[in-house]
């Protein structure tokens, strides 16, 4: 990969930033207020290249950008969502977040037509641009870009250079392909289905290729293969490659959330519950608002029925993301598990919104879709419900989490032979959570019926 072509034009050097105290995921509202007011807000890049290469990667870099801004000291940093009219061609502003300055920019060009153009600028919430970054370059190095726009931006809004910290952990060692590759990684990581999951495990597997010393693509490699393997299909060379990965993510960097995220997950995979709560526990220690940390230590205290402390996992979790729809659907789930029925409500409906704002941006996501009829489901609204997980299971027709809450679906729904049909067709003999299939309050209806136990016969084989 060639040198970047860099051009940057700076304006108000050391301009004093308006502060606020960061957000304590801890002690947010039970349902967050409709909009939040952070210091900095990160719009995600436009994509004006109609290059399906860039597009796979802007969403991943804007989340690095993100949690590396995040970093600065003395500032609040949020996110914006893409509008859902304009797709990931264009990003407007949409609440729950509104920032005293704003950092956006764009993506244009491609590689055949004499390579990409990439602009950041920052501004206040009103008036001209005060920093404007310009990179261009047929084969764009992100970690180079990374690094340069967390310097710039810090130095605009008046943060001492040495309190500007080092996202050497975001892009690896060496930078370059293998950041590439984490961030393609992450965009098909992010989407349902084992399919996409196959494709971001290649990419991190080429990104432990090209740089055997970067932690964050060995623990990117350990959930993937850890996702694998508890959702879709149990085969053992996945949990042991799985393992083998994080042992090199911990020992590369015993420190970093990350690290230990990816070995809470591997733990479950082994049933090493304790474990796992150590580990999210120690990865929250190092970064109280980290997002996985919070979700998947929450899903570790619903495998073992501690519904209380998952719902104040999952609460955290959907204060730390506004955008994020999985966490509060949860926690409405740990909630009617308490049998706290205000609380059920005001997330069920918290989280209707969001994944019905989720599924306008992303209309071929299965797993949204799924999750979303459960919601509507508990909001009375039936016809909605089936709506949403019959169009679930059209678009991913293989996915077995998609089968599997259609089967909890058509359970509450009373609709038995469905939700059996649905079990059946998942081959759960290959699923790894094969405890929760046996537990889970939403099969209450199947239990007893001669075909659920067949069904639970086989997984105990």
């Amino acid at each position: 990969m060639g040198p970047i072509g860099l051009r940057i034009r700076s304006f108000g050097r050391r301009l004093l930033a308006r502060r606020s105290p960061a957000t304590n995921a801890a002690a947010l509202p039970v349902v967050g207020p409709a909009t939040r007011v952070v210091d900095l807000l990160v719009v995600p890049l436009a994509d004006r290249t109609d290059d399906a290469s860039a597009t796979a990667l802007l969403g991943s870099f804007t989340d690095d950008l993100h949690a590396a801004l995040a970093r600065l000291p003395g500032l609040s940093v949020g996110l914006a969502l893409v509008d859902a009219a304009e797709g990931r061609h264009d990003a407007r502003l949409d609440p729950p977040a509104q920032g005293h300055w704003r950092l956006s920019g764009e993506v244009q060009g491609d590689a055949a037509g004499g390579g990409y153009r990439l602009r950041f600028d920052l501004s206040p919430a009103s008036g001209r641009a005060r920093w404007a970054g310009r990179f261009a370059d047929c084969d764009p190095d992100y970690a180079v870009i990374l690094g340069a726009v967390v310097t710039e931006v810090a130095d605009a809004l008046g943060v001492a250079p040495s309190l500007v910290p080092s996202v050497t952990d975001l892009h690896g060692p060496r930078g370059g392909p293998a950041y590439l590759a984490v961030l393609q990684g992450r965009h098909y990581a992010s989407q349902p289905g084992r399919r996409r999951l196959e494709q971001a495990r290649r990419l991190f597997r080429e990104a432990v290729t090209l740089d055997a010393d970067y932690s964050r693509a060995w623990s990117e490699l350990a959930g993937c293969s850890a996702r694998i393997y508890a959702y879709s299909v149990a085969e053992e060379g996945l949990r042991h490659e799985a393992a083998e990965a994080v042992a090199r993510a911990l020992a590369l960097a015993p420190e970093h959330p990350g690290s230990h995220v990816a070995a809470g997950l591997v733990a479950m995979l082994f049933d090493r519950w304790g474990d796992a709560q150590q580990h999210f526990g120690r990865a929250l220690a190092l970064q109280r608002d980290h997002y996985n940390a919070l979700y998947q230590f929450g899903r570790a205290c619903m495998h073992q029925g501690e519904h209380q402390r998952a719902a104040e996992l999952y609460r955290a979790a959907a204060g730390v993301m506004p955008h994020e729809y999985q966490a509060t659907l949860l926690a409405a789930q740990a909630y009617e598990q308490l049998g706290d029925e205000v609380q059920t409500l005001a997330w069920t409906r918290e989280g209707a919104t969001r994944v019905t704002r989720h599924h306008q941006a992303f209309p071929d996501d299965g797993r949204a879709l799924s999750m979303g009829a459960a919601a509507f489901l508990r909001l009375g609204e039936r016809d909605a419900a089936r709506d949403w997980i019959n169009r679930a299971l059209a678009l991913d027709p293989d996915d077995v989490a998609v089968h599997y809450n259609a089967a909890c679906l058509y359970a509450r729904l009373g609709d038995v032979d469905t939700a059996l049909a649905c079990l059946e067709r998942l081959e759960l003999r290959q699923m790894a959570n094969r405890a929760w299939v046996e537990h889970d309050p939403d099969l209450a209806a199947l239990r007893g019926h001669p075909r659920f136990q067949a069904l639970l016969t086989a997984l105990r084989d």
